[in-house]
């Protein structure tokens, strides 16, 4: 069974002294940096020269290209796209690791799938939010902040863990708890989610409602742009799956519970 880490099991103190590299200000680039910068960690930030620079400006940075702002950091985040990583890698970052250095992704697809080579001489980390890009940022301020899977991957300096969890706790990811997991785990899980097929189930009951004769106002109200949908899912969230079914008719809960069930087999 996977631990949970809070605030408590980490230090901010394991960053003093530290610059970080956030190598990437897209997705989760701009709000880790962000939140870095308001828990006093000493941040660069790295991008190429395209929408996300402009915004890493406005944002008051004083953008460097990936390859000086990790030239600079002790610790870089590959915040870029992950189909970019290799190249990245590659080109930019590689050139600029020395030993006892920390290479830390947001998701582990590269190095499950060998990618790219780190090599033994640098700790390889991985804190992996379990939100949204903008919720990184928003539940930060909120002061309630998000939840994350956190790997060591590789420990070269024996001071990987330490790393790792004062990162969570710099983003704001241990005020709700950080679960130690792997790479492996991270990727299968996130790569199945990611491939359910909402989108298109969602599609599928709009076509069939809208050919019985339902209007296709009343049909995306319902299923789509009332919220309803996100107000029950926040109950999953609070309660639990079953238990939100209590917020929900009667003729819901057998909906649910009972005639969608024919539909699926174990």
């Amino acid at each position: 069974m996977g631990k949970f880490y809070f605030d408590e099991d980490a230090d901010l103190a394991h960053l003093s002294g530290k610059t970080v590299a956030v190598l990437g200000y897209g997705n989760q680039g701009r709000s880790q940096a962000l939140n870095l910068k308001d828990s006093g960690v000493n941040v660069v930030v790295g991008n190429i020269e395209d929408e996300y620079a402009d915004i890493a400006r406005e944002d008051g940075w004083d953008l460097n290209t990936i390859e000086d702002a990790a030239a600079q950091a002790d610790i870089k985040l590959m915040l870029t796209s992950d189909d970019s990583h290799p190249e990245v890698w590659n080109n930019w970052v590689s050139k600029t690791m020395r030993p006892g250095h920390v290479l830390s992704f947001a998701h582990g697809f590269n190095i499950h799938y060998n990618e790219l080579d780190p090599g033994p001489d640098v700790d390889v980390i991985m804190v992996a939010p379990r939100m949204l890009g903008e919720g990184v940022r928003a539940t930060y301020l909120e002061g309630r902040g998000f939840p994350s899977l956190i790997c060591v991957h590789q420990d070269a300096s024996g001071n990987a863990q330490e790393v790792c969890l004062a990162i969570s706790k710099a983003i704001g990811s241990t005020r709700m708890g950080v679960l130690e997991s792997s790479f492996e785990e991270e990727v299968l899980i996130d790569l199945f989610e990611e491939h359910q097929p909402g989108l298109y189930a969602l599609r599928c009951m709009y076509q069939a409602l809208v050919e019985a004769g339902c209007s296709p106002e009343a049909v995306m109200l319902d299923l789509y742009a009332s919220g309803e949908s996100v107000k029950f899912a926040e109950y999953g969230r609070d309660l639990g799956a079953f238990e939100r079914m209590k917020r929900a008719s009667q003729t819901a809960q057998f909906g649910h519970l009972v005639w969608s069930k024919k539909y699926f087999d174990e």
